[in-house]
C-alpha cells in the first residue's frame, strides 16, 4: 500500500469522524430550538385559552343579566365558577403538554450531543487504527 493510500485512508477516517461531529452538533442546536418553541407555544396556548376564558364569563354573566337573574349570586356563579375552573384546566393542560415536548427534545438534543462527542472520538480512532494498520501490515516505517 503506498504512503499516500495511507494518508488517504487516514484523513478519510478523521474527515468522516468530523462531519459526524458537525452534523449530530447541528442536531443539537435544532433540537434545543425546536424544545423553547414548543413551550413557549404551549405558553402562548394557555394564554390563548385564558383569554377566550374571560370572554366565555363575560358572555355568560350578560346572558345572566339580560335574563334578570342576579350575577353574584345562585346558579350565575355557579357557572361562572365552572368556566373559571375549566378554563384554568385546559391552561394548565396546554402548559404542561408544551413543556413535556420540550423536555423529549432537550433529551433528544443531549442524544446528539454525545454522538457529536462519540464521532469525533470514533473519527481520531478510526484515523489512528487505518495509519496502524498500514504501518502493521508494512512491516513498520522504512
Amino acid at each position: 500500500m503506498s504512503w499516500a493510500a495511507v494518508a488517504v485512508a487516514v484523513v478519510s477516517a478523521a474527515y468522516t469522524g468530523y462531519t459526524q461531529h458537525e452534523d449530530s452538533k447541528y442536531q443539537e442546536k435544532q433540537a434545543e430550538a425546536d424544545a423553547k418553541a414548543v413551550s413557549a407555544q404551549g405558553r402562548l396556548e394557555a394564554e390563548r385559552i385564558r383569554k377566550e376564558k374571560e370572554k366565555q364569563q363575560s358572555a355568560a354573566r350578560a346572558a345572566a343579566a339580560e335574563n334578570g337573574l342576579d350575577v353574584n349570586e345562585g346558579t350565575a356563579v355557579v357557572i361562572n365558577d365552572q368556566i373559571e375552573k375549566d378554563g384554568q384546566y385546559d391552561a394548565a393542560m396546554a402548559e404542561i403538554t408544551g413543556y413535556n415536548a420540550s423536555q423529549r427534545l432537550n433529551g433528544e438534543a443531549s442524544v446528539h450531543k454525545n454522538n457529536a462527542q462519540s464521532a469525533l472520538i470514533g473519527g481520531a480512532l478510526g484515523a489512528a487504527s487505518s495509519g496502524a494498520s498500514t504501518y502493521g501490515s508494512r512491516g513498520g516505517w522504512k
